[in-house]
């Protein structure tokens, strides 16, 4: 998926939390769109210890309660499958 780097915020992890690389973690949330999308890749995709990109789009909706109050473990949950999904997927072109 290749998207304009200026609709996302990018946030590098410090190196040494999954790779020797570091992580690129990447979210978009279009104005007027309750589809928020997280995507977490390596910092350099050629490295050998990079995985596959993995991503999520979800609406906004799912993490909220009726009153607007943001259910936290529910979204932290969502965040966590998309780690695991990023640590269990190793890259297939290596």
């Amino acid at each position: 998926m290749n998207l304009p780097a200026s609709d996302y915020s990018n946030h590098v992890l410090a190196a040494g939390s999954f790779n020797s690389t570091g992580l690129v973690v990447s979210s978009k949330l279009p104005r007027c769109s309750d589809m928020y999308l997280l995507s977490v890749a390596s910092a350099d995709p050629k490295s050998i210890s990079a995985r596959k990109p993995v991503h999520f789009t979800k609406s906004v909706t799912q993490w909220f309660t009726k009153d607007g109050v943001l259910v936290e473990g529910v979204f932290w949950k969502d965040v966590e499958g998309l780690i695991n999904r990023y640590t269990g997927e190793a890259r297939k072109n290596k």
